[in-house]
C-alpha cells in the first residue's frame, strides 16, 4: 500500500475529534500509550503536512463505521470496521498481508471502542452489543489452531465456563442512533442510544469494564432525527441530548440548542422561540464551555448558552458543503466529497488542504484516528481504498 493524495505513507496522525470531551492531559496519556503500539510509523504533525496514507487497497466491504484499537497484550494496532457484511479488523502491523479478517458475521451500522470493549449496533434487529475484543481475538487465534485430542481421554478437572465474548444490551432492539461523551468535570463516560419509545443513557463502570444502564427517558424525538449529540453542562449529573439548533443563519446572533435533559425520566425537547431550525449536521463540545456548530458550509464557536465568543471569528466558512467535521484544539477540519480543508478558529486561515476531484471520499471514523475511504468518481460502486489522515496539527 502506498500513500494517498497529498503525500507519502505515514502513521496515524494522533487525536482526531476529542469525542467524549477528553482533556489535553488525558489525550496526551493516550498518545503516549499509542506511541508504543505496533502499527504504521508516526508522521510528524506540521503545518500543511496532512496527507491521506493508504492502508488497504480494494476493500470489498460496504462500511458504515470504523474505529481504531490497540491490543493491550500484543500492542498491535487495528482498524475495526462495522459493515453490511459484518465486523472486520485490519492489523496495521501486518498490512503487507493485505488481509481483513472477520470478527462477527452480523451486519453492523455503528461501533465505538473504549479500552478493550467494542460497542456495536448489530444484527437484523439493530441491537446494541458489548464485545470483549481481547477475548474475541484469543478465541479467533484458538480456532485457527489445529487440535487433535483423543475422545477416550477423560479428566476429572473442573473446566471453568468460558466468559462470553459478546453480550446483548437489554431492551435496545431497534436501536437507531448512538453517541458517546465524556464529562470533562467528573471524567464519567456516557453512551446514549435512541431506542423504540425514547432514549437509553448508559454509564461506563470501570471495575466491570462495561456500560451500565443509568436512565431510560420516554420521549418523542424529532423526525427525521438528523442531529443527535450529547452536551455536558457543569451543574447536571447527566448530559443533555442535543437534537436541534435554532437561530438565524449567517449571523453572529446567539444560537439555541434544542436539548433533552437525560436526568429526567419524562423529559421533552426544549422549544426555542427565536429564529428557525437550522440544518445543523454536527455539534461538538470542545471543552467545558465551548461548542462547535456546523451548518451547511459554515462553522460557529459558541458557549453552552449559544452565545458567540468575542475572541474568535463569528463564522468560519468553507467553499463546499461540509459532510464531516473534526475538531482540533484551535482549528477545525472540514471533509467533503473530494477531500479535506482545515481552518484556524483564531484567524480563519487555511491550515491544511487535500483535494482530489478524481475520487469521492467518505469519513468512516474520527475517534482518535481519522479513517476514510475513497472510490473513483467514474465508478462509485468500485471496491474502496482505506486511508488514515496523518500529519495534521493537533495539540489534543
Amino acid at each position: 500500500p502506498g500513500g494517498g493524495p497529498g503525500g507519502a505513507p505515514g502513521g496515524p496522525g494522533g487525536a482526531g475529534e476529542p469525542e467524549g470531551g477528553e482533556s489535553p492531559e488525558e489525550a496526551g496519556d493516550q498518545d503516549a500509550q499509542r506511541a508504543v503500539s505496533h502499527g504504521l510509523p508516526p508522521t510528524p504533525k506540521v503545518h500543511m503536512g496532512a496527507c491521506f496514507s493508504k492502508v488497504f487497497n480494494g476493500c470489498p466491504l460496504n462500511i458504515h463505521s470504523c474505529a481504531s484499537w490497540v491490543h493491550s497484550h500484543t500492542r498491535d494496532q487495528y482498524l475495526i470496521f462495522g459493515a453490511e457484511e459484518g465486523i472486520y479488523c485490519l492489523n496495521l502491523n501486518e498490512i503487507h498481508e493485505d488481509t481483513i479478517e472477520k470478527l462477527v458475521a452480523q451486519r453492523c451500522t455503528w461501533l465505538y471502542v473504549l479500552n478493550n470493549v467494542l460497542m456495536s449496533v448489530s444484527g437484523k434487529s439493530s441491537q446494541l452489543y458489548s464485545h470483549n475484543l481481547v477475548a474475541m481475538f484469543d478465541q479467533k487465534r484458538t480456532n485457527h489452531r489445529s487440535l487433535s485430542i483423543s475422545a477416550n481421554r477423560l479428566t476429572d478437572r473442573i473446566i471453568p465456563r468460558k466468559t462470553p465474548t459478546t453480550i446483548k444490551v437489554a431492551d435496545t432492539r431497534g436501536c437507531k442512533k448512538c453517541c458517546v461523551v465524556r464529562n470533562p468535570h467528573t471524567l464519567a463516560t456516557f453512551l446514549c442510544a435512541v431506542v423504540q419509545g425514547g432514549v437509553m443513557l448508559l454509564q461506563w463502570y470501570e471495575p466491570l469494564e462495561r456500560f451500565m444502564l443509568l436512565k431510560y427517558v420516554s420521549v418523542s424525538l424529532p423526525q427525521p432525527l438528523n442531529l443527535f449529540e450529547m452536551l455536558v453542562f457543569p451543574d447536571d449529573d447527566c448530559p443533555r441530548a442535543c437534537v436541534g439548533v435554532w437561530g438565524l443563519a449567517h449571523t453572529d446572533h446567539p444560537l439555541t440548542f434544542q436539548n433533552i435533559p437525560l436526568g429526567n425520566p419524562s423529559s421533552h425537547p426544549s422549544s426555542p422561540t427565536v429564529g428557525t431550525l437550522l440544518g445543523a449536521t454536527h455539534v461538538c463540545q470542545m471543552d467545558r464551555d465551548s461548542v462547535l456548530v456546523c451548518v451547511d458550509n459554515w462553522v460557529r464557536m459558541v458557549n453552552l448558552r449559544g452565545e458567540p465568543s468575542c475572541a474568535l471569528p463569528a463564522i468560519v466558512t468553507f467553499r463546499f458543503p461540509i459532510e464531516t467535521m473534526v475538531c482540533l484544539q484551535d482549528s477545525v477540519l472540514a471533509f467533503w466529497k473530494h477531500g479535506m480543508q482545515g481552518k484556524s478558529l483564531l484567524t480563519n486561515e487555511v491550515t491544511q488542504e487535500i483535494t482530489d476531484e478524481s475520487r469521492i471520499f467518505r469519513v468512516l471514523g474520527t475517534h482518535r484516528d481519522i479513517i476514510l475511504e475513497s472510490r473513483p468518481i467514474d465508478n462509485p460502486t468500485a471496491h474502496s481504498n482505506i486511508y488514515l489522515l496523518t500529519g495534521h496539527q493537533s495539540s489534543y
